[in-house]
């Protein structure tokens, strides 16, 4: 009996162990495929919000061919289950050609050759005010874009936040002329920067003289499948003068439609 007891004893623990470890086992492989699969989703995720950020760019140059360039916001969808979306701030959309910039006018006071145009065809923007930043002691008198003085208020120091009157951006695109920026003195040798304020709250900061090769967009793009909450996001600034993406990360932040 005691023999018989100690086998039976010895047969439920093997049994009780052998269960224990499939059970572990099995565990182990669900969660192994679970993260496999969290894996892949999220590669497909990165491949997808990839393909926003050329897409943007593709359709910017090709309508650059027989008008200005512009690309679409919005969802895309590759397929059924595959999708991206395309998103920016009204600063992220706002190009601001640099190639041109000059000091001339009487007494060489005026900054010219600036010129600027909206990014996408999906939605105006706004400039509420801009920052104007300079080095030497001459002082802002006045701000005119597109044939129009959106600034006229009097001499302002360096740096000189102006609450311009605000001027839009349409869809067309159009380009506009920032026909000058006036100062009471000589602008020769001096550097200047702007930083344009949205009326959505965003800023864009740019060193507008001496002239340089700089017209520039961003673009963030979601990658997603139906689905799923996971998603992966890229954010990206692509030189329309240049044709080169200049800064390309990921980014934490998902883009909705």
């Amino acid at each position: 009996m005691n023999k018989k007891g100690i086998v039976l004893l010895a047969s439920i623990m093997l049994i009780v162990f052998a269960s224990v470890a499939i059970l572990s086992v099995t565990t182990f492989i669900i969660q192994r495929i679970a993260q496999e699969q969290v894996y892949q989703l999220r590669v497909k995720c990165i491949y997808l919000s990839q393909a926003g950020v050329h897409n943007a760019i593709y359709w910017y140059r090709y309508n650059d061919l027989s008008a200005n360039g512009c690309f679409s916001l919005g969802k895309t969808n590759i397929d059924a289950n595959n999708f991206f979306v395309l998103g920016a701030t009204d600063a992220d959309l706002l190009m601001v050609n640099t190639s041109n910039s000059s000091i001339g006018g009487v007494g060489n006071r005026d900054l010219l050759g600036l010129t600027m145009q909206n990014a996408t065809n999906s939605k105006t923007i706004t400039i509420d005010r801009v920052i104007v930043t300079w080095n030497n002691a001459a002082q802002l008198q006045q701000i005119r874009i597109n044939g129009t003085n959106v600034f006229t208020g009097g001499n302002l120091s360096s740096p000189a936040n102006v609450n311009i009157s605000n001027f839009q951006l349409n869809t067309t695109p159009t380009i506009y002329n920032i026909n000058r920026i006036r100062f009471n003195g000589s602008m020769i040798g001096t550097t200047i920067s702007i930083q344009f304020v949205m009326t959505d709250g965003s800023g864009k900061g740019l060193a507008v003289y001496p002239a340089s090769s700089d017209y520039s967009f961003t673009v963030k793009s979601t990658g997603k499948t139906v689905g799923s909450n996971i998603y992966r996001s890229i954010q990206a600034d692509y030189n329309a003068l240049t044709g080169k993406i200049t800064n390309y990360n990921e980014i934490n932040a998902e883009i909705t439609p």
